[in-house]
């Protein structure tokens, strides 16, 4: 069985840091290591298999950082949980477990507020365009820099899951469908399936096949391509396509004390090879969202997944159940002292811009 670090853990004390360190192979926790001169070797903790849009494009970037500083930087991905659990990457990251991971948003929301307002239930379907304004979002507004960064870790650029469907044992086709059914969801869709009479379940994204296999859960909110890299399809055979937005609020994070040791060009680099991330992983999300959808459609080793058009009428009623999130969201941070409407005027503005761009321009790969 696999062993975890427990962040918790292991954040008791300096002395149990160390060890951790040494632990999981010797990394210095808070620094670059450097195995020769001018080389640079970080770890990356990653959740998920190396299979998929977003882990064939995180290897590019890695990649391509390393062509780009001519092997000055070297990033070694710790795929499928194996340096850190995914719920605790930004602890690990901040406390340098870690020297990069992917940090997902919606597993700490009380730490990163702002950012979870990319999680918004119906709030725009397309990965270019969201993850394009959530670029420029973090570069032009402060607060939400701020909230990871005075955690020690900055955000480098966006992911996205692309849009957000469900995937279950049986057919999902009108709302009464929901009622009483466990379904694993995150984020604003908790909130939503449960206005809509189902039961949210807060399960990691590497624990949900066993969860549904077992019957923990009878469904779960879904993304085409994760769907099929982690082969959820093989316990669960019916997609219904609600088109309930997408989840933003997730990237690559780095530990901030680490980066601001590293040379001024390599962090100018890391920070225009992680801007040109986003239209790599946009092409590369549509040509794989396209193939799973084929490939699970025609059936994975006898495992056959049946997809369903939600009638428009029916997803009426989801979208309108959804409307609650961004007022509520509002009200909350308006608390912390986070004036939460510039937040949401300033993304819908630069979302706008660039719907509009793709509109009259077209995708940057196809232009």
């Amino acid at each position: 069985m696999r062993k975890f670090i427990t962040v918790a853990g292991i954040l008791k004390t300096g002395a149990m840091v160390a060890t951790a360190a040494l632990i999981v192979g010797g990394l210095t926790t808070m620094t670059p290591s450097e195995s020769k001169a001018n080389t640079y070797k970080l770890r990356y903790a990653e959740f998920g298999p190396p299979r998929g849009a977003r882990q064939v494009t995180l290897q590019w970037w890695a990649d391509e950082i390393k062509k780009q500083t001519n092997g000055q930087v070297e990033i070694e991905i710790f795929w499928s949980q194996a340096l850190v659990k995914g719920k605790e990457a930004l602890k690990a990251v901040s406390a340098g477990l870690a020297d990069m991971g992917s940090i997902v948003g919606v597993y700490t929301p009380a730490d990163l507020p702002i950012w979870n307002l990319a999680n918004a239930p119906f709030g725009g379907r397309d990965p270019w365009v969201g993850t394009k304004t959530w670029q420029e979002l973090r570069k032009v507004l402060p607060e939400l820099r701020a909230e990871t960064e005075k955690r020690n870790v900055k955000i480098l650029t966006n992911f996205t899951t692309g849009s957000v469907d469900i995937l279950s044992k049986k057919p999902i086709l009108k709302v009464e469908d929901l009622d009483g059914l466990k379904i694993r969801a995150t984020g604003g869709w908790g909130g939503l399936l449960r206005k809509l009479g189902a039961t949210p379940v807060r399960i990691g994204m590497g624990e949900l096949y066993q969860a549904l296999d077992k019957g923990t859960v009878d469904a779960t909110i879904n993304y085409i391509q994760a769907a099929k890299a982690y082969k959820h399809y093989e316990v669960a055979g019916h997609w219904t396509e609600v088109q309930m937005g997408q989840v933003l609020g997730f990237g690559i994070g780095v530990n901030l004390k680490t980066f601001n040791k590293l040379p001024a060009d390599i962090q100018k680099t890391i920070l225009r090879v992680s801007d040109q991330y986003i239209d790599k992983f946009a092409q590369t999300y549509f040509a794989d969202i396209a193939k799973a959808r084929k490939d699970m459609e025609a059936g994975i080793d006898g495992k056959k997944v049946i997809f369903h058009a939600m009638e428009k009428n029916e997803r009426e009623k989801w979208s309108q159940a959804s409307s609650y999130f961004v007022e509520d969201w509002i009200k909350k941070v308006s608390k912390k002292g986070i004036d939460g409407q510039k937040v949401v005027d300033t993304m819908n503005r630069l979302r706008a811009k660039y719907e509009a761009e793709l509109k009259t321009q077209d995708y940057p790969w196809k232009r």
